[in-house]
Parts: structure tokens; sequence; C-alpha cells
């Protein structure tokens, strides 16, 4: 798997809307409730590898860099080149904990190693397309507890440098005033979707911005 260039300036495409999220619809989605033990495809390992690789001029569907495609299950086993159940095995594992500058991806920075166990462990279990059902508890909405969370997790792989700027408390409450961080997580018409064009913020992390901008989007 090859190298894409710097992830410094995200597009987003127009949206190919699937009530999955995963693009197509080979999501095996069940309202089992999450395990600790467990990696879920749908909750964790989709929106992770969409934030920092399948974006336009690297990874999503319209570059498919070096025939990589990473925006929906079935493309990201299969031109990510995983081998479920060996994770040191293919390419996915090897470019993301590469010691190569020239190799290693994302481009514009390392994966965190709370993100590359996770991405281990899911393959470890067989890189299932599986999902699961968490409680929501949208009464913590605060920025520190649960914005700055939602926000790490799906945009500041992208939004890290460039025009808009998502990893500070200045930064989004800058794109909140201004109207386009709502509309861009909402997929409102006439903005730019995040996290991407196929991926949505789930429902309770929806409810949580919702709530925490009608406070005031306050740094606390």
């Amino acid at each position: 798997m090859g190298v894409c260039a710097a992830l410094v300036a995200c597009e987003h495409q127009p949206p190919v809307k699937n009530s999955n999220g995963s693009g197509n619809n080979d999501t095996t989605t069940t309202s089992i409730k999450c395990s600790p033990d467990t990696v879920y495809f749908v909750n964790e390992i989709l929106p992770l590898i969409n934030s920092n690789c399948a974006q336009a001029g690297c990874h999503d569907a319209g570059s498919r860099q070096d025939g990589v495609q990473l925006d929906n299950y079935s493309n990201i086993l299969s031109t990510g080149k995983i081998r479920p159940g060996q994770p040191n095995e293919g390419d996915f594992m090897k470019v993301i904990t590469s010691t190569d500058p020239d190799k290693r991806m994302p481009p514009a920075g390392n994966l965190t190693q709370d993100q590359i166990n996770k991405l281990r462990k899911w393959i470890e279990q067989g890189a299932r397309n599986n999902a699961c059902k968490s409680a929501c508890d949208s009464t913590v909405y605060t920025y520190s507890a649960a914005i700055s969370k939602i926000i790490g997790t799906n945009c500041v792989a992208c939004h890290s440098s460039g025009n808009v700027l998502l990893n500070s408390y200045a930064g989004v409450k800058a794109r909140v005033d201004d109207g386009r961080f709502w509309g861009a997580v909402k997929h409102l018409p006439g903005y730019q979707p995040m996290p991407n064009a196929n991926t949505f913020l789930s429902a309770c992390d929806m409810d949580k911005i919702q709530k925490w901008i009608a406070a005031g989007a306050p740094n606390n």
C-alpha cells in the first residue's frame, strides 16, 4: 500500500449516503450491546480509517492512490490487503507502524498507539464487519469530556493544518460561530460533509454536539 499526498487540506466529495455509513450494503449491523473486549468495525474502525485515510487525494473512491480505496468494509479488506486474524501479514499494519517516513501512513502524522492497538486487535479478532449498540449518555456534553474527544477521533487527522483547524478549542469555536461546524457534521446542503462524505457521526454524538452548541459552545 503506497503513500499518498500529505493530508494538509482535505477535500470532501458529495455524499453517497447509506444507512450503515459504509458506502455500501455489506455491513452486518446488529443491536447487540457493546463489549469492552471487542473492537467493532462500524463503531470504531470505519470512523478511524475514514478520518485518517479515505480522503480526497489519498484513498477515497475518487483518488484511489496506488489502487488503495479505504472507504468501506469490503474495500478496506481487499485493497488494504488485510488478512483477518493475522495482523502481521498483509500490508495494512506494516505501513501504519513503519518507521520509514516515506512509507508510513498516514503521511500527515503517526496514529496514536491506542489507535494502532485498536486496529491490530480488530484484525486479530477476525477483522469482522461488526457493530454494536452502546448506551448513549447525552447528558455529558462538555467540551473536555465529550466534544473534544468526538472531534479528536473524527476530525483532527484532517483538520490539524490548513484553513480549517479543529485541533484546539479556539479553532473549533471559530467554526461553530460561523456555522460551518454544524453544517458540516450535519451534512447540510452547501457545506463540506464531515467526517467525510461517506461517514456520519452517531446520533448520540450529534445530540451532544447540538446541546453543547445550544449552550454557547463553552470551553468547559
